[in-house]
């Protein structure tokens, strides 16, 4: 009888450390996605991190990377000022920006493939000649100059460049506006929330 008693203790134990080895490395490995791309017939190429089927190519592995600490924020906060000076734009508009984005956080990857603090999609970051996306730094500085560009292509109308950022400029040239999406008439009103609420 004692016999058994121990063997289903035993059961028991080896049962608990075969839960904790498969769950608890589960829990603390960070989440990491890498980028896939495909073109179709017509040219157009589509990004995705879930890739289904055959013709996608490895576009943009991601990286890991180390928290942002507190550290961090002086470095980060010199680059938004010198790219917002290099641009011609306000500071807190990109700090808008950024906390509407990703909420400080650099390594934030959106279901779209969007990348980092301002979450610049892969074919924008190209556009911007970004060699390392997740670089926060890099990642501020073309995402300044891309809303600086959308500035200029809407004549200062920050709504439509604010919009053009989160819905993409075609969708704002056929609505002559903010598009009829949810997601993007909240992301104007949070990011102008931001830089009407005072501060450099």
């Amino acid at each position: 009888m004692r016999k058994l008693k121990i063997n289903a203790l035993a059961h028991k134990m080896l049962l608990v450390l075969l839960i904790a080895t498969v769950f608890i490395p589960a829990m603390s490995i960070e989440s990491r996605a890498d980028i896939f791309v495909k073109q179709l017939i017509d040219g157009r190429l589509i990004f995705t991190d879930c890739p289904s089927g055959n013709d996608w190519t490895l576009y943009m592995q991601e990286k890991p990377k180390p928290s942002q600490m507190p550290g961090d924020a002086h470095s980060l906060e010199k680059t938004i000022r010198q790219a917002a000076k290099t641009n011609g734009i306000e500071p807190r508009l990109i700090r808008g920006i950024i906390e509407v984005e990703s909420n400080f956080v650099p390594t934030a990857l959106s279901s779209k493939g969007a990348i980092g603090l301002m979450q610049l999609l892969p074919d924008t970051a190209a556009e911007m000649g970004v060699a390392d996306p997740w670089d926060p730094a890099e990642n501020i500085r073309a995402g300044t100059r891309y809303i600086a560009q959308l500035l200029k292509r809407y004549d200062g109308d920050l709504v439509k460049a604010l919009a053009a950022y989160n819905a993409g400029p075609t969708m704002v040239d056929i609505y002559n506006g903010i598009p009829p999406y949810q997601e993007t008439r909240e992301y104007v009103k949070n990011v102008l929330t931001i830089l009407n609420s005072g501060g450099e």
